[in-house]
This record gives structure tokens, C-alpha cells and sequence, in this order.
């Protein structure tokens, strides 16, 4: 069994994202890593094919695989506005996706949400985009799943909110004993739907359309 799943410790604060940042990043330094990289895999960084290798991968990682950084999650899913309507809202199949920290590669697939409004609504593009400022880390798929939900509550002033993610984790799929449909799913319950079957029962069944099946 690949070791992706099995963590060193739990984080050290409870409102920490993911894998703390503990500087800025630092583009020439990444690039200069990634020739390096490179060179220790007998490759010539300036070889054809090769010439702007460092660059790409530095982009990618930078705005893409570890750009939620860059983003607060309270300002990506934004104040809302004033609603007295207190019934289920969900969402589902937001692409999500982050940065194993044990093998550093990606993980990625569906992130299905929900939230009990305690008195705002969140417009719908606001929450996925708090999904993005959440899973665009170094983190663990169960951490980022709790993140989503405990924002929600945190930041959305939800009564109570929901995360299941299902996700294709790289690591474990270019393991020895890998099938290739390997998948993880994560789920957390915080406010109302820890206490609430009912409630939880609900968005279950509301994200059943569209999870995948075999």
C-alpha cells in the first residue's frame, strides 16, 4: 500500500491550510531547482526540447498546482448577501485538485459541496472558487476536505456545511501494485450535518448523480 495515505502528523494549528507556506515563493530558485532536477536525471536542462522546460514548470506550479497560496479563502468566497431561506444548497463536481507533500504530485478529481445558509447565500462561481484557494497546496485529501466544509461554516456562516471529494491520487496509482482505477473518497460533516442524519442523508443523495461509477 502506498504511503501517500499514511501522515507524519496532524497539522499544528487547527486554522492553518494544507502545508504552511513559510516564505514566498521564489521563481528564479524554482527554476534553477528544475534545471538541476534535470541535470541529477542525466538530461541537459538548454537540450533541444528542453530550453524552456524550467520556465513551464515553474508556471505551473506557481499559478496552478500550489496557486492557492495566492488566494484567502475568505476573500474568494466573498461576504455573500443577506437571505432568510435556510434550505440545503449543494453543489457538485467541482474540479479540485493538490500536492501530495510525501511524493510531491498531484492528486485530482470532484470536490461535491453543501452548505445549511445561516443567513447569507454565496453565489455559486464564490464557491468553487474557495474550493481552488483551499486544494491548490501541499495538503492531504481528507485535510482539504475538512478545510472546504469548516469554511464554509467559518467564512459563509452556514449552519452547517459538507465536502465529499473523490480524487485519483497519483501516488498510489504509479504504485507496484497499482489496478489503474484506483480512487480515494474523503467526506466531512461539520454543524448541522455532524448531528443530522437526515441532513446528511440528503446531500448523499444529491451528489449520487454524479459521482463516478465503475
Amino acid at each position: 500500500m502506498s504511503d501517500c495515505s499514511s501522515h507524519d502528523q496532524p497539522p499544528g494549528d487547527a486554522r492553518e491550510i494544507g502545508i504552511a507556506r513559510q516564505t514566498a515563493f521564489d521563481a528564479a530558485a524554482f527554476e534553477r531547482a528544475i534545471d538541476d532536477l534535470l541535470k541529477a536525471c542525466g538530461v541537459a536542462a538548454d537540450g533541444a526540447h528542453m530550453g524552456r522546460t524550467a520556465q513551464r514548470v515553474r508556471q505551473l506550479w506557481q499559478e496552478r498546482l500550489l496557486g492557492g497560496y495566492d488566494l484567502d479563502p475568505a476573500a474568494a468566497l466573498g461576504e455573500g448577501f443577506a437571505d432568510h431561506r435556510g434550505d440545503l444548497v449543494v453543489i457538485r463536481g467541482i474540479a479540485v485538485h493538490g500536492v501530495c507533500p510525501h511524493h510531491l504530485v498531484p492528486f485530482r478529481g470532484l470536490a461535491h459541496v453543501a452548505y445549511l445558509p445561516g443567513g447569507r447565500l454565496h453565489g455559486f462561481g464564490r464557491i468553487a472558487r474557495l474550493v481552488d484557494a483551499i486544494g491548490h497546496r501541499f495538503t492531504y485529501q481528507e485535510w482539504m476536505t475538512r478545510d472546504i466544509a469548516e469554511a464554509l461554516m467559518q467564512h459563509g456562516k452556514a449552519r452547517g456545511a459538507a465536502c465529499v471529494v473523490e480524487a485519483e491520487q497519483l501516488c498510489l496509482l504509479l504504485g507496484e501494485d497499482r489496478r489503474g482505477d484506483e480512487r480515494v473518497i474523503t467526506q466531512s460533516f461539520v454543524g448541522e450535518f455532524e448531528n443530522s442524519p437526515q441532513a446528511r442523508n440528503e446531500f448523499l443523495r444529491a451528489i449520487a448523480g454524479g459521482r463516478r461509477s465503475d
